[in-house]
């Protein structure tokens, strides 16, 4: 078995052993930062950043290289008037003029600077706002973490306490089938009593089976989030479990999320009107073009120089067309999300006050299920002697058991239900 399944028995003998390692809640929580998911969040936010640092480099001009060799298998013609050449050409007459030779060439550096992009500020603030928003994604990956891996730690400890009811009940009921045999061997008992013990001593090793398989479940959710090779017992009981957890703070993380969604509405609604405005661009070349029939690169009397600088200036003209419908649109989409912020800043008030009544009542309900295991605690020790002493009959201490099996489940139950409520 990949993970060694803690349960009652390794956990009695571990008390004893030095050696043994035991778990704690905080040494699960502990263990947060080296979660897949985390990480895998944390690589969100640091590539977010390099997008950033990418998109302050945008403002720089780019400068590179321009090398080209072509050989012209046909030189380009085009027709000219002859007159232009020859004044005594006839009128009307057309001269083709090749403007090219079989080899030219382009070497120089190239250097594009857009001095005014209207999108560039729109890109770097909807990054800065992504960045915030992957760091709140990462915190709320964190909370779901903490929650999710809390839980599978409780449930480890209530089926372990499952568990150990669960052996107790067999060890009781096969005592009890031992002396309903001796009864009706010595004649003082009835066949159907040592038959009635038959059959209940089966139920528990069932419920012990089932039991231990909701162990191993368990046992294997919490190794989703802690590595349990070489760990044998948890040394957090529920109860330690719950006052730890109420001292977690659970953000929602949902509001958050909502608001920076809306933040980037408004941005791409700017950028949109953005979009309206000029783009102004400087370009320079510097270099030489070369230009023979025959190949002979390295023959600088076949070398021309070829530089330039000029400053361009775009004008959206469609744009102040076509713009309409996309502003509408991304107006709807901001309303849209101020609706949703508002709907969840009460629903979070509203959440919160429901937690608080909820977390009140489920401490209030175990209050009274304990109240109730004590007394069936009493009433399950009452009967056990009087079936010893022989007063009644086995399957009137079977409804004392039973109720007190219920008591208990019902407080791991409650116990359980008031620890989602917490880390809601």
């Amino acid at each position: 078995m990949k993970y060694k399944v803690i349960y009652i028995v390794i956990l009695i003998i571990s008390i004893n052993n030095v050696s043994a390692q035991s778990l704690s809640i905080t040494d699960l929580w502990n263990k947060i930062e080296s979660s897949g998911n985390i990480l895998e969040k944390k690589l969100n936010v640091e590539m977010q950043q390099e997008q950033i640092k990418v998109r302050k480099s945008d403002k720089l001009p780019v400068i590179y290289g321009d090398i080209s060799l072509q050989r012209n298998l046909i030189i380009p013609t085009t027709p000219v008037p002859a007159i232009a050449f020859d004044p005594n050409a006839k009128e009307g007459a057309i001269l083709p003029l090749k403007f090219s030779t079989q080899w030219n060439s382009k070497a120089g550096v190239q250097m594009e600077w857009d001095l005014f992009n209207p999108s560039r500020k729109t890109d770097h603030e909807e990054d800065k706002i992504i960045l915030e928003k992957v760091k709140v994604e990462e915190l709320k990956t964190r909370k779901d973490w903490k929650v999710n891996s809390t839980l599978a730690y409780a449930s480890i400890v209530l089926a372990t306490e499952q568990y150990k009811a669960a052996l107790e009940d067999s060890i009781l009921f096969s005592d009890i089938k031992n002396i309903s045999k001796e009864r009706f061997e010595a004649g003082r008992g009835e066949s159907e009593e040592f038959i009635l013990s038959q059959q209940e001593l089966e139920r528990k090793k069932i419920r012990l089976h089932e039991t231990w398989a909701i162990l191993q479940d368990a046992n294997l959710e919490l190794g989703r989030y802690y590595p349990l090779e070489n760990i044998v017992m948890l040394s957090t009981n529920i109860d330690e479990i719950l006052n730890q957890s109420e001292d977690i703070q659970i953000d929602n993380y949902d509001k958050e999320l909502i608001k920076l969604d809306q933040q980037i509405s408004i941005v791409q609604l700017n950028g949109i009107k953005r979009q309206l405005l000029p783009t102004l661009s400087f370009n320079a070349y510097l270099g030489s073009q070369f230009f023979s029939n025959e190949f002979n690169l390295i023959d600088k009397s076949n070398w021309y120089g070829y530089s330039y600088a000029n400053l361009g200036l775009r004008i959206p003209i469609s744009t102040y067309f076509s713009s309409t419908t996309a502003l509408r649109k991304a107006k709807l989409n901001e309303i849209i999300f101020t609706k949703q912020v508002e709907n969840q800043v009460l629903n979070d008030e509203i959440d919160s006050q429901q937690k608080l009544k909820k977390i009140g009542s489920a401490k209030q309900k175990i209050k009274g299920l304990n109240n109730i295991l004590i007394l069936s605690l009493q009433n399950k020790t009452e009967k056990l002697a009087s079936y010893h002493a022989g007063r009644i009959l086995l399957s009137d201490f079977n409804k004392a058991n039973s109720d007190c099996i219920k008591a208990q489940q019902d407080i791991w139950q409650a116990k359980y239900d008031l620890l989602k409520i917490i880390l809601e």
